[in-house]
């Protein structure tokens, strides 16, 4: 009796082990996969478990666990495969495993297979973070990527936020999240985007956790806003943590940088006197701040380069300014830091400052924490903001451009931390004017001489043509008016004007076959650079607002000067189109018998509309592409 129920124990669990490795097997196969989560995706997320261990002030455990199913060659950015890890962060935990299409194994990683090598961002001359990957280069698809790894840090001051789906046509099929503090410190976090969304959640003093199921991808549309602005977030925070053995304390933005004033930024900012008395000559003739600081500006972009070194806590901490004077080169954090330095040094407050950059992306005005990737310098000026981005040796002195214009930053004062907005240039700022002499011959050539003027944001868009080779300036030009077939750019002068920031483009372009023949008349557009070549998809149920992120103003005023034994007739009337979008008008005039005028106006407002009205603005957009390339009528005399 004893040998016949041994042996039926054996059985069983044999059975069993049998069973649940058939059902790890089939799970793994691609086919059960549903169809609602492989429809608009390019990879699923079959299963993400996050679980952060927060043990002390100095103590932090990550364990990460996801599967994920790649579908095509798009998906493969979504099968993670890499670890980071630094002098305060150590990998204790990596592996993975590959898995094709019917759920066999096909190649397996332990740590020791993973390769090694410094995160090098094409900038830092050194930096101390490191990476470990692997490269899987698929034979067919779909096929799973199975991921471990624990990583353990000494820097509480970052905590991986909760961000379960980061990316269009990325379905999820089961993400959760935990952080067990047992570590005593008062734990901060904040949910976002939940609303439309069924989201398991717990929350104690030493737990919180939340869970997703089944949520499939999303397809990218034109014009919408921002994903991280869509999707469910939690950020979260310690109320007391440690940076790089940096220990500190806050629950708002004002203790928050109280504690990075002190921590991070106070006594950097020394110079000699050597220094201090150069830059005393450099503006003794200036009588206002604002032309001190302009003065100071300039010689900081004179003297220095950027170039980044990740060191420690110099990740977060500036290099001292003595050093950047010494050395001619730094960071953002340290170039920064310098003008701070030489500004202190008349007597000129500034304030260094926090922002996320390239992006339009806000500091959380709501949520203390660890944010921005990108340090500008803030100079108040009785009633208005100076902003300085320290790191481009060509920006105008008061101009940050798009790369950091009209957001919520940080700013960082003795007494604590403050949130502003950068300056948020309007649509009349940004303006871009177009002026050409055009000539048409009766053999169908055209030659134009044409002036470009751009202001504002339209700068920014620009002025970087100037610092390209010759030959790819001409290219430039000619990828511009692309719609211009046979298009010769014989010469082009560029003038930088960096007091009014004002660039302008002075080119001679012509075209051999510009002018198209209809048996003795000629048929001409009279647009020749400035044809709308937006071409909006249309949606059938969009799904997300139409953002429109920036103004702008485009005005074109050109004499055209017809062919010798033609004249035209009756000109069109004008075309005027206003929208809540933004205005459009289009207008021609006869000067003479051998000569008329072109005139163009566009506005474009910037805001957040309805999904509701995108399709009313891809129809103001498409009107202005159909006007734009009407053409009139030549007869012959």
């Amino acid at each position: 009796m004893q040998k016949r129920s041994l042996c039926a124990l054996v059985i069983t669990v044999v059975l069993t082990f049998v069973k649940v490795s058939a059902q790890d097997h089939t799970n793994l196969q691609s086919i059960f996969i549903d169809s609602t989560l492989t429809k608009d995706a390019n990879a699923v997320v079959r299963s993400e478990e996050i679980v952060i261990e927060i043990n002390s002030i100095n103590s932090m455990t990550i364990k990460t666990k996801r599967i994920v199913t790649v579908l095509n060659k798009y998906g493969r950015g979504h099968a993670d495969s890499y670890e980071r890890y630094s002098p305060s962060t150590k990998i204790k935990k990596l592996e993975a495993i590959i898995y094709n299409a019917s759920g066999k194994e096909i190649k397996k990683y332990k740590k020791k297979d993973f390769s090694d090598r410094s995160v090098y961002d094409g900038i830092s001359l050194m930096t101390d973070d490191r990476i470990k990957y692997f490269e899987y280069t698929p034979v067919n698809y779909p096929y799973t990527l199975v991921f471990e790894s624990e990583v353990e840090s000494s820097t509480t001051a970052f905590i991986q936020s909760w961000l379960p789906f980061h990316s269009y046509r990325l379905s999820v099929k089961k993400s959760s999240y935990k952080i067990l503090n047992t570590s005593g410190i008062s734990l901060r976090f904040k949910e976002v985007n939940f609303d439309d969304y069924q989201i398991e959640t717990t929350n104690n003093d030493q737990e919180i956790s939340y869970s997703i199921s089944n949520i499939p991808g999303k397809l990218p549309e034109v014009l919408s806003p921002q994903y991280i602005e869509m999707t469910p977030q939690v950020k979260v925070a310690l109320t007391d943590f440690s940076l790089e053995d940096v220990e500190g304390s806050a629950t708002d933005w004002k203790t928050f940088g109280k504690w990075q004033y002190d921590k991070l930024l106070s006594g950097r900012n020394q110079l000699s006197q050597d220094t201090k008395d150069r830059i005393k000559e450099l503006v003794s003739g200036a009588i206002t701040h604002r032309e001190k600081t302009k003065l100071i500006y300039e010689y900081v972009q004179n003297k220095t380069r950027y170039i980044s070194i990740q060191l420690g806590v110099g990740g977060w901490m500036p290099f001292l300014a003595s050093d950047v004077d010494r050395l001619g080169y730094g960071d953002c954090k340290a170039l920064t830091n310098y003008t701070k330095a030489l500004l202190d040094s008349q007597n000129i407050p500034s304030y260094y400052t926090v922002v996320y950059a390239k992006e339009k992306r806000d500091i959380d005005p709501e949520f203390a924490s660890m944010q921005g990737n990108h340090v500008i310098l803030n100079v108040p000026n009785e009633d208005e903001d100076i902003w300085l981005e320290c790191t481009s040796q060509t920006m105008p002195f008061d101009f940050i451009g798009d790369f950091t214009d009209d957001r919520n930053v940080l700013v960082i004062k003795p007494e604590g931390g403050e949130i502003k907005k950068t300056k948020k240039y309007e649509p009349e700022e940004n303006v871009l004017h177009t002026s050409a002499t055009i000539y048409l011959r009766d053999d169908t050539s055209m030659i134009s001489t044409i002036k470009r003027e751009s202001k504002g944001l339209e700068y920014d868009w620009n002025y970087g043509v100037q610092f390209k080779t010759q030959k790819k300036q001409k290219l430039h030009y000619k990828e511009k008016w692309d719609y211009i077939n046979g298009l010769e750019v014989n010469s082009i002068k560029h003038t930088d004007d960096k007091d009014s920031i004002t660039f302008t483009e002075d080119i001679e372009a012509s075209c051999r076959t510009y002018i198209k023949k209809a048996g003795s008349r000629l048929l001409v557009t009279p647009n020749l650079f400035s044809c709308d070549q937006s071409n909006l998809p249309k949606y059938d149920d969009r799904q997300t607002s139409l953002v429109l992120s920036r103004g702008y103003v485009n005005t074109d005023e050109y004499i055209i000067n017809l062919p010798k034994g033609f004249t035209i007739g009756n000109l069109p009337e004008k075309k005027s189109i206003e929208t809540i979008f933004g205005n459009y008008s289009y207008e021609l005039e006869k000067l003479s018998d051998s000569q008329i005028k072109f005139r163009r106006f566009l506005k474009v407002l910037d805001g957040t509309f309805p999904k509701e009205k995108y399709e009313e603005y891809r129809k103001f957009r498409a009107q202005i592409k159909k006007i734009d390339k009407s053409r009139i009528v030549l007869q012959q005399q």
